[in-house]
Order: C-alpha cells, then sequence, then structure tokens
C-alpha cells in the first residue's frame, strides 16, 4: 500500500512539475496582420517578377534561354529581399537548383501542401508561427506554385524537350530532379520567413 502511495505521489509531483514547466514557456506569439502582410508582398513581388522575366527570356530565346536566366539571375532576385532582412526564396521537394532545397520546416509544410493537393483542398497559402534556430519567432508562409502550360518545355516529359533544353539542363544542372510534371502539379512554393522579434 505504501509503495502504491508513493508511486501515485511520484506520478502528480511529476504531472505538476511538467505542468508548471509548460507554464513557464514563452508564449507562441500571433501571426500579426501587419508580419502576414509583408510576406504576402514579398511573395507577389517575386512571383510577379519572375514570370515576367522569365516570359521575357522565353519569347526572346525560348525555353533554353528561360534555364540560363534561372541560373543566373532568378536567385540573385531574391537576395535584394534578403538584404532588407527578409528570408525569401522558392523551395519544392524535387529541385534543380540545390540552393531551392527546403529546410526542414519548409519540407514538412511542403508536405502538408502536397497531401492538401492529392486532396483536391490546396490552400492559397500556409501561415504558421516557427521558432528559428537562434530561438527567435518567424513568421514562416508558403505559397504554392502550379505547373502551367507555360512550364512544360523545361519542366515536362524529357522526351518532348528541344536539344538545346536538354543541353542546358546537362550544363546547368546535371542533377537535375524537377522534370516529369504535368500541368496542374505542385512544382513547390515561395518561402518567406519574417521576423516576430519574440523573445529569444
Amino acid at each position: 500500500m505504501r509503495c502504491w502511495a508513493f508511486a501515485l505521489g511520484l506520478a502528480l509531483a511529476g504531472t505538476s512539475c511538467g505542468r508548471r514547466a509548460r507554464e513557464n514557456l514563452p508564449a507562441i506569439p500571433p501571426a500579426d496582420s501587419q508580419a502576414v502582410a509583408v510576406a504576402r508582398a514579398v511573395a507577389d513581388s517575386v512571383g510577379d517578377e519572375l514570370w515576367e522575366l522569365l516570359r521575357a527570356a522565353m519569347d526572346r530565346g525560348g525555353p533554353a534561354l528561360a534555364i540560363r536566366f534561372c541560373a543566373d539571375s532568378a536567385q540573385q532576385r531574391t537576395l535584394r529581399h534578403w538584404r532588407a532582412g527578409v528570408y525569401v526564396r522558392r523551395v519544392s521537394d524535387r529541385v534543380r537548383n540545390v540552393d531551392d532545397t527546403p529546410d526542414a520546416i519548409e519540407r514538412q509544410l511542403l508536405e502538408r501542401l502536397a497531401a492538401a493537393h492529392r486532396a483536391g483542398r490546396l490552400p492559397a497559402e500556409v501561415v504558421e508561427v516557427v521558432r528559428g534556430a537562434d530561438g527567435s519567432y518567424q513568421l514562416q508562409y508558403l505559397r504554392p506554385i502550379l505547373v502551367e502550360p507555360r512550364c512544360l518545355p523545361c519542366h515536362g516529359d524529357p522526351e518532348t524537350f528541344s536539344p538545346d533544353v536538354r543541353q542546358a539542363l546537362a550544363q546547368r544542372y546535371p542533377e537535375d530532379r524537377a522534370t516529369g510534371y504535368a500541368v496542374g502539379d505542385l512544382r513547390g512554393a515561395i518561402s518567406v520567413r519574417v521576423a516576430l522579434g519574440g523573445p529569444r
């Protein structure tokens, strides 16, 4: 009887300590509207600008020139936001450029988007509050990128690619995994992080 009472006391003490530990944790800040607005504006800017520049490259020199544009210029376009303190890039589970490889948080959210897409319930955006490696709270924003007909000359069935596209991909992206898509497939997402200034 005394052993049972002692064990029960230990269990209750552990529960109480666990509750106090949780209560002492700093509260997760909300995804405030200002941070969400910043993330949306950055995603708009990056998405619209890159599409326009890709379209212009396609018009000037076809898909092969668009591939070279992506290799030489697209990553640089996002650095302007990085210099302003906003993390932004395109991520995918099937990368062409290794710089687009998702981190653990982005991979988890991409998997959630993929599941929603398979179920026919793909959201227009995902907004989460996450904690960075330095302990600060950040707003993590993802906007899905869907494959459009204009994507297929570079991202569709490789058997249909023109010789200059095959050559450009072999030269720039020898480890390319971003082919075999069809219209409407989930290509990846624009990922934006905005600091919330939470406790460290």
